[in-house]
């Protein structure tokens, strides 16, 4: 008889009644080893066949899974759309304010207010957001609310101006300098009128108020400057000189008197759209678009 150890390959096919005929064979001081070792095998064999059952099963469920699992959409990189909206609504605003070419009315940057840079650069913000950049999230936002609220001041339908005693003039009106009527003063509802102010109190109460906007805002943007130190020199340049606007602003509507501070911000205004334009350009220049670049000067490793 062959030993034992030789048909355990295939032990397992033969049915147990066979096996208890095939033990009957065995010598008495081996049957123990016998069983022992049929009971062995068959516990391995089960735990096999369990352990493939299971992979199997799993590796069904992570096929399916991975199968059905939608792919994220790609989102564009909406950074240049709120730097646009910024520059170009600042340039216009910077240019009114130095009065360039003698434009005084505001209807035109009413409209770039509220559309270019209120809701354009508000959605950019959106969507900063959308790809994980909070600090261009807040500044675009904030700063679409900023040009809105602007442009809502300079409306007639909100009432802002006339509640201050700042009301539509006929375009042969004599006005002063720091803005109040002094002849022709009534009110003038029909084309090319001027807004011009009529009541001294309340003309001062709204340069005082327009103060404590601008103050608001100023601090918002110092924030900002101090958050972008180790950004790169094109973001804290127009930061830097955004503060020194909206600085030179608040000192000139707490003394309207002296219009230096208003030429001042204005030509402040005017470098902060030009910086931005630069950042815009340099942004949008990439080597995939463009066989020309512009620098940003990183700011990471120096500060």
């Amino acid at each position: 008889m062959k030993p034992f150890h030789s048909q355990r390959c295939t032990i397992s096919r033969i049915p147990f009644c066979k096996i208890y005929e095939f033990s009957k064979m065995i010598p008495n001081d081996q049957r123990v080893v016998f069983f022992f070792h049929i009971l062995n095998h068959v516990e391995s064999q089960l735990y096999i066949h369990d352990l493939k059952d299971f992979t199997t099963r799993h590796e069904k469920v992570a096929r399916r899974s991975t199968a059905t699992k939608p792919s994220a959409p790609k989102i564009g990189n909406p950074t240049p759309l709120g730097l646009s909206a910024f520059a170009m609504s600042t340039f216009i605003a910077s240019l009114y304010g130095l009065g360039v070419l003698g434009i005084g009315v505001p209807n035109i940057l009413v409209g770039v207010s509220f559309f270019t840079g209120g809701v354009t650069q508000f959605a950019s913000g959106m969507w900063e957001y959308k790809v994980g950049n909070t600090f261009g999230g807040t500044g675009f936002s904030a700063f679409g609310g900023f040009w809105a609220s602007l442009g809502a001041i300079y409306t007639p339908g909100f009432g802002i101006q006339e509640a201050f005693g700042i009301i539509p003039v006929a375009p042969n009106a004599t006005i002063n300098d720091y803005g109040f009527c002094v002849n022709n003063c009534d009110r003038y509802l029909s084309s090319g009128a001027l807004y011009a102010a009529t009541n001294y109190d309340l003309f001062t109460q709204y340069h005082n108020a327009l103060a404590v906007y601008n103050g608001a805002w100023l601090i918002f943007t110092f924030i900002f400057t101090l958050a972008c130190i180790r950004t790169n020199a094109g973001v804290l340049g127009a930061f830097v000189s955004l503060t020194v606007a909206f600085l030179a602003d608040v000192i000139y509507h707490l003394t309207p008197t002296n219009t230096v501070f208003l030429k001042i911000g204005g030509v402040a205004e005017l470098a902060t759209s030009l910086i931005v334009f630069y950042c815009l350009a340099a942004t949008l220049l990439t080597p995939d678009l463009s066989p020309i670049s512009l620098p940003l000067y990183d700011l990471s490793k120096k500060y």
